[in-house]
Order: structure tokens, then sequence, then C-alpha cells
């Protein structure tokens, strides 16, 4: 029809268009040709001059992060070399050792604190199975919690090596392992493990590599894997030993130098790499195509010249074509003829074919336009009676007409069923428009099976809305409630059997005219808040006698909210269920939907309440939002079940984790508080009172935390002090006594019962 249109403008103007295309065709191909040529030579150019500069660069970055990473291995060997690690594989009694392992761990912590990029340091003897660290202190192999770190450092086929163990690369940490002993044996002994926080490393490796957006750092610790990588975050620790790139770099005898490669889509890419006395590689990538980009300018220049002599050739096109020939002024002036003349001009066929067309695409355009009307329609009569229904629009006139435009049945006798799935807390928000869509189809099928009429719309979040009447006039417009049940529980059924949903249904009382099914939406949506007590069958019909038959006085059982709390803070589930259940009896009997839901309000308010009085913050716990997951619960059953299986497990696990964390801190601050006052007489029920504890609770805590007694920790202290000063201190045995609260007698007589010789022998005998 277009062509038919506007064929006769083309043969008219074809010459002068061939003409403008030629001069534009011969300036822009010069144009092309020339800029094509200056940017392969300017890229040429540029990629010489960045291997130069990006060489430096990484020169200068591998300098400033070896200074960073060999302050840390350094460190290590200087303690993997003291006498004290020498001397923890000779000790037979290391295992029962607690003095000496107190100072190997005091040592470390030294060292950690020096070193502020140190998260922790662990020294592990094969021997006896023993762990110490920094933030555990001392640790039997079997009750370490992050043992497999352990063994997969103690499996490693070097002396020393940066690697990303399994439990350390989950907490964020990458740790360098160095075997015991350093030298003297081919068998690994021990291994000192240093944590370091990846994070904080990172940002020192930010400091001194350049930032950029076409440049990759990466650097690769010679037995493969992966320390850094400026781009993939989440790649730190991968072993890329068979990498293409690495494999090629390792194979190359030369400290530094320059290859080829290609990225993922195939491009280009120049990897620039230095090595160290490690055989540890760092490399630069930097893309040809990112080159290419920084001469993009050169690209615009050529685009933007042939655009322009493009739309010069345009203009002058549209120019010559509008001045040799407008078909819409042929058609104007021809309608003129027409009116003017009430006749067909001779000669003047051709334009009356060309009018008719015209009128005919015109009329193909309005029949075309009415069929997509009549598309819309169902969609636009649905919004409109959504927003009726929820209130949305109540201005009685605009209803009537639109009523009218749309067709709809003012003044039937309505009634309004909502339709709302069982346990609609479990759906995710992108479902709720699927989800309801579908039940929609449902309704609109049953509905003409039972002979009913109406309207169904999508309502706030999971509801499905039927606007539904009788249009049978037998009948007088009174919709036949068994006919009506019917309808109700074959939804059910059906969507049950294509959706495998359980789904309530709420029905509001019959109102006369559409501005009333406002009312009756409200009234099926308080139907639907039966559930909370009604359970015998899934649809709810609005009774107005409801209220009336409500229990004129409802008791809130006390007793049996004491009792959940109560049976919670032992521990005791089974009856604690049993409880619950009881509770969920006595509410749901009030047989109103207000009164249950405030009741487990109370309850749950009661259980926050038990928290917060052991101590912990209520911040910590309301922000589980604990409230809106009660009120997101539909049915007593659904309430019951969240209390069970949600609530109460985390009700024990945050009193377990602030019971474990409470112990461990007492625990050290009666170690600091017996190191402090060394020459004092200490008793456990000093430090009980000091941490808030009964002595026997104390003293079982701080044998399960430290592996020994309260009372041989204490002499434990006190024989090491003694040792300290016998060996530096030029201190009499009585002078010594005092200083670590003993006598002398009774110094003498610990001191030899623990290490097997009198104070002075063992001063003789170290001095």
């Amino acid at each position: 029809m277009r062509h038919k249109l506007t064929g006769s403008s083309k043969n008219r103007t074809a010459y002068f268009r061939r003409i403008i295309w030629l001069v534009f065709l011969c300036v822009c191909v010069p144009v092309v040709l020339i800029g094509s040529i200056y940017y392969k030579l300017s890229v040429s150019h540029l990629t010489d001059e960045l291997k130069s500069q990006y060489m430096t660069s990484l020169t200068s970055f591998m300098d400033s992060t070896e200074d960073r990473l060999a302050t840390i291995e350094y460190d290590s060997l200087q303690f993997s070399n003291s006498s004290m690690v020498r001397d923890s594989f000779l000790r037979e009694s290391f295992k029962e050792d607690y003095v000496f392992q107190g100072d190997i761990l005091d040592s470390m912590l030294t060292r950690k604190n020096v070193h502020p990029p140190i998260q922790e340091m662990i020294y592990y003897n094969d021997e006896f199975k023993m762990i110490l660290s920094t933030d555990y202190g001392s640790v039997k192999g079997e009750h370490y919690a992050y043992n497999d770190d352990i063994i997969h450092a103690f499996s490693l086929d070097k002396q020393a090596s940066w690697m990303y163990l399994p439990d350390g690369s989950g907490r964020g940490l990458i740790s360098f392992i160095r075997l015991l002993p350093v030298v003297g044996s081919t068998q690994a002994q021990g291994a000192i493990i240093t944590h370091v926080k990846e994070e904080t490393l990172t940002q020192e490796f930010q400091k001194h590599y350049e930032n950029s957006d076409y440049l990759t750092y990466r650097i690769v610790e010679s037995s493969g894997v992966e320390l850094f990588n400026s781009r993939q975050v989440d790649g730190y620790g991968m072993d890329v030993s068979s990498d293409p790139i690495y494999e090629q770099i390792s194979k190359i005898e030369s400290n530094s130098g320059i290859i080829y490669g290609e990225d993922v889509n195939g491009k280009a890419v120049l990897h620039l790499f230095s090595k160290t006395l490690l055989d540890r590689v760092y490399i630069t990538s930097l893309s040809e195509v990112t080159i290419a980009e920084q001469l993009g300018w050169i690209k615009f220049v050529i685009f933007y010249t042939v655009i322009i002599f493009l739309i010069v050739g345009l203009i002058l096109s549209y120019i010559c074509s509008r001045f040799v020939y407008n078909p819409v002024e042929r058609l104007i002036q021809q309608g003129k003829k027409l009116v003017e003349k009430q006749h067909i001009p001779e000669g003047s066929s051709n334009e009356f074919e060309y009018i008719t067309e015209c009128l005919h695409y015109m009329h193909e355009q309005a029949e075309s336009l009415n069929k997509h009307l009549k598309v819309m329609e169902p969609n636009i009569r649905e919004q409109f009676i959504g927003k009726v229904i929820k209130g949305e629009i109540w201005d009685r006139d605009r209803i009537q007409s639109e009523c009218k435009a749309l067709q709809i049945e003012e003044n039937q006798l309505y009634t309004v069923i909502v339709v709302t799935p069982e346990k609609a807390y479990k759906f995710l928000p992108e479902e709720w428009s699927l989800t309801t869509f579908a039940i929609a189809n449902i309704m609109k099928e049953l509905l003409q099976k039972y002979r009913l009429s109406g309207y169904v719309s999508s309502g706030d979040g999971l509801e499905t809305i039927a606007l539904v009447y009788n249009n049978d006039q037998r009948a007088n417009g009174v919709i036949n409630r068994e006919r009506l049940n019917r309808f109700a529980e074959h939804t059910c059924e059906e969507v049950k059997k294509c959706l495998s949903l359980d789904v309530s249904v709420g029905v509001g009382s019959e109102y006369s005219g559409v501005t009333k099914t406002s009312e009756s939406y409200q009234e099926a949506l308080l139907a639907l808040q039966y559930r909370m007590y009604k359970t015998s069958s899934p649809i709810n019909y609005y009774d107005h006698n409801e209220n009336a038959k409500k229990q004129t006085m409802f008791f809130y059982p006390r007793d049996l909210e004491i009792e959940i709390v109560d049976y919670l803070n032992k521990g005791e589930r089974e009856q604690t269920k049993q409880s619950l259940k009881k509770f969920a009896d006595v509410v749901r009997a009030s047989e109103s939907y207000n009164l249950i839901y405030q009741s487990y309000h109370v309850l749950l308010s009661s259980i926050i309440r038990s928290i917060e009085q052991q101590g912990i913050s209520l911040l910590e716990i309301m922000e589980n939002n604990w409230f809106d997951q009660l009120k997101s619960r539909k049915t007593s059953e659904e309430i019951v079940d969240w209390f069970i299986e949600v609530l109460f497990p985390l009700y024990d696990d945050i009193v377990e984790e602030s019971q474990n964390l409470g112990g461990r801190l007492a625990v050290q601050k009666v170690w600091q508080h017996v190191k402090e006052n060394i020459g004092m007489n200490i008793s456990l029920t000093e430090c009980a009172e000091l941490v808030g504890m009964s002595p026997s609770y104390l003293s079982r805590l701080f044998r399960r935390e430290t592996g020994i007694s309260f009372v041989d920790y204490v002499k434990q202290c006190k024989i090491d002090e003694a040792k300290k000063l016998l060996k530096e201190k030029d201190m009499n045995i009585i002078q010594i006594a005092q200083r670590v609260g003993y006598s002398e007698r009774n110094l003498s007589r610990v001191f030899k019962s623990a290490v097997g010789m009198s104070p002075g022998q063992f001063r003789a005998e170290h001095r």
C-alpha cells in the first residue's frame, strides 16, 4: 500500500539522488582510507611506549610488595629459629609444660602486635599433636576447630610458602606456612602458620600498583597458587599452575619479559612478567583492545566526518525531492478540485485512484485499531473493577460513566469472593503475579461452568478477587448459595490439582450496585480472618452475627506463658512444645482474630524479655525481625509451627553463643589476674567474685577452657616465676619465696615436686 502511494515520486528524483551519492562516496572513501592507515601506525607506536611504561610500573609494584611479604617471611624465619621453638621439639614434657607453652604464645602475640597485617599466628607440634594459637591459646589437635588447615599446611612439599588454606580462606585469610625444623631434618616435625587478613594485604598491594580499568595485576606463588588478582577478587587462592600463560612464563629462563596471549573473547593481550629469586611471578596484563580504545578519537573523527557528509547528502536529496514532486500537496489540490467541481476532471483518473487508495488505507487502519481496542477492553474492565472493589474509585458519577463505557451491569446484586494461598509467606514477590494470574484463569473457567457471571482481577499481594452476579432473570439476580459454594469448592480443588496449592476463600455479602462492592470486599477479607480459629473448611462466609458469638470474657493464659518461658530457659524442648500447644488451644477458644494475634504478641514479647535478662543485647535480638515474621502467619497452625520450627531453635542458638563467649572472656580475665598478682595468695573464691561466678562453676569452666585445674595453674605460674628469678636475679631463696607468695620451706617442697630438684640445684645447673 505504501509503495502505491509513494511510487511515482521515486522515479522523478532518481537522477538527483544518484549524483548526490556519487559525490558522497568520492569524499568519504578517501577519508576512511587515510584515517585507517593513521590509526594502525598510532596503535603500533602507542603499544611500544606502553610496554616500557608498564614494565617500569610492574617492577615498582614487585619491589614494594616483596618488601611487605619479606617482612612477614623473615619474622616467621626468626621465630622458627628461636631457642624456644627449637627446644619445643626436645622437651619430653612439652605437652604438660603450660608455662613453656605460655612463653611461646607470648612471643607470638608480641610478633602479632608488632606487625599489624598479621591476624593470627599458629605453632603446631606434630609429635605431641599440640596447637598454640594467638586467638585460641593451647589446643589439642583433635579439638582444634580448623584442623583441616593444619593437615593441609603440614602436607606442604617445600620448606615455606604462601597458601590459601581451606578454612582460613573461608575466613578471608591468606597464610604463610614454614615447616619445622628449619634445618637439620628431612622430616617435618611441626609448622609455623602466619595468618594475614586478605583484605589488609590487598589494601597494601593497592597502594603500590596503578589502579586502572584496563590493567590487571597478578601475583603467583612458585607453587602455582594465585595470591593476588586485581580483577578477580573471588579467585584468590586458585591453582593456576595449568594456566597456559603461567606455564609459558615458567619455561622462560629470563627473570622478566613480555609474552603474547589471548583473553576469553579471543582478543590479543600483552603479558608483562617479572620473577623474584624465590620464583614468585608478578604479571601485568594489558589488552590490545584497550590500547585501541585510547586511540578511539581517531575513529570518532572518521565517523563524524562520514556522518556530516551523509547528512548533507540526505538534506540535498530531500530538498530536490520536495522541490520536484510533493504528493501531499498534489493530494490536497486534487481534493479541492473534486469539492469545487463536483465531478472528476478529464484525464484525472490517476489522481482519483490515488485518493481511493488513500481512503482504503485509512479504512484498514481504522479496522486494525478497532480490533486492538476489543483485545484491550477486558483488561481495562478488570482494572477498573479492581479499583472500585478496593475503594480507590468512589465517585458515583465517574463509576456510572465508566460502567456505561465498559458495558458493565451497574445495578446487579453483587458479591465479592477473595481467594488467597495458604502459607503465603513462602512465596517470593516475583512469584505473586504468576500465581494470581493462574488462579484468575481457573476462576474464569469455573464461572461459566456454574452459570455465574462476573469479573476476576488481582488484589494486593497474592489475593485474587472475583466480583460475581447472577444474570438469570428467573432468579431475580439473587445468587444461589449452594451454587456459589460449589463454585468456591471447585476453585479450591482445581487450584490444588493444577498448581499444588492449598487456598482459602473469603465470601462477602450481596450488595446492590457496583458502588457497594467495596463493602462486600472488606467483608470477604474479614471472613478470611476466621481461618485463625476455624479449620473445618477452606471456605469462609462473612457472618454479621460473628461478633455477637464471641466469648464475653477471655482470660489470657499467663500461667502457660510463664511455663513456656521456663521450659525454654531449661532447654526442655518437648515440654515447651506441649505447653505452646495448650496455649494455642486456649487463645483459639476466644474465637477472636485480634485477641489471638495479641496473645501471641504478648508471648513473643515475654520470650524476648527472657533473652534480654540473660545479658544479650536487645539490638541483636530485634534485628531478626520476629514480629514481622509472626504477622506474615495467617492461621493458628502456621503461628505454632513458626514458634516451634523457627523461634525456639533460634532462641537456643542465641543463648548458647552468649554463654560460650562469656565463659571464655571470664577465664581470660582470671588468667591475667593470676599473672599480675603472682606474689599474692590467690584463691578460687577471690577470682570467682572477680568475674561474678560461683567458685564451683568457675573451677569447671577453667578446666574446660585451659585443660588444667585452677590450683595447678596458680602453682605452675609461681614455679615459672621462681625459675625466672633463679636464672636472672641474684636474690636468695627466701627473697624469691616471698616474691612468689611462698615460704622458703613451701617453695622448696613445691619446686622439687614439680621440677625434680631443689631451687639451689636448679640455679647451679642453669647459671
